[in-house]
């Protein structure tokens, strides 16, 4: 089983997308209605900046509770330190602000879709390794603006 965790509109053929509204499955992804060990992967693009920073490692644990053993997990989400490299070149163009702040714009729950926090690559990296995932890679993103956000890549 592969999940496609805070979905929006990017479905993706073979995986169970998961969100709010409108999804193959709806559901608050901070609490998955899964079996312990029961996902081979779990891609999660543009959802953590939306957590608070308290809330943060109780949801990863429950994202690394539902993969497999040797399970992997793909998350992209906005880098801190590709924003303030933005900002020291004197970028302030729509997407570096919305990396920071999100968008004003309604969210999926009817809530503007703003961010809660945003993560450095050595904090992030921190954060999976305290949760217990291994493996740990950074790669180029795939989704949103390459330039300012970052992905990582892990196992369980």
């Amino acid at each position: 089983m592969k999940l496609n965790l805070g979905c929006g509109k990017k479905r993706i053929e073979g995986w169970i997308n998961c969100d709010l509204h409108d999804s193959d499955m709806d559901m608050d992804i901070r609490h998955l209605p899964f079996d312990d060990n029961s996902a081979d992967e779990i891609m999660v693009i543009h959802c953590v900046e939306h957590f608070y920073v308290h809330e943060i490692m109780k949801i990863l644990r429950e994202w690394r509770r539902v993969l497999k053993p040797d399970g992997i997990i793909v998350l992209e989400l906005p880098c801190l330190d590709n924003i303030l490299g933005h900002f020291m070149t004197g970028s302030t163009n729509k997407f570096t602000m919305q990396g920071l702040y999100g968008s004003p714009s309604s969210h999926k729950d009817g809530e503007p879709a703003l961010h809660k926090w945003c993560w450095s690559k050595g904090k992030f990296r921190e954060l999976l390794e305290d949760i217990g995932f291994t493996h740990i890679t950074e790669e180029e993103p795939h989704y949103h603006v390459p330039s300012r956000d970052m992905r990582f890549v892990a196992t369980k």
